[in-house]
């Protein structure tokens, strides 16, 4: 993987890289390995200042909003389902009521002429 070199102001003593290790400022330039973003400057005196802040990428395109599908059409209907099976009959007869009382004696008729 190839080294990229930076230019940095005079005021910039060395760079610390996003990978961690503090690379030396040499003739106002310093080189880091490719990929590896500077996170801090040391400048003269011994402070270490904050690193700098990329460039925004590209927002994207926001793709059109879909349309709304059909409604499906109606199933049909399933076949009717086997009658059940007949309950059993109840093999009970219920007992015979009593012989009701005699009724009362007509009145006698009359007597012929």
């Amino acid at each position: 993987m190839a080294n990229v070199t930076i230019n940095v102001p005079s005021t910039i003593f060395s760079v610390l890289g996003q990978d961690g290790v503090i690379y030396p400022v040499v003739s106002g330039q310093c080189t880091l390995p490719q990929g590896s973003v500077p996170s801090g400057l040391m400048l003269r005196g011994g402070n270490w200042g904050k690193g700098v802040t990329g460039s925004t990428g590209p927002l994207g395109v926001q793709g059109g909003v879909g349309g709304t599908g059909g409604t499906g059409g109606t199933a049909a209907t399933g076949p009717t389902g086997a009658t059940g099976l007949t309950g059993p009959t109840n093999g009970y007869t219920g007992a015979t009521g009593g012989t009701g009382g005699t009724g009362a004696t007509g009145a006698t008729g009359a007597v012929g002429p």
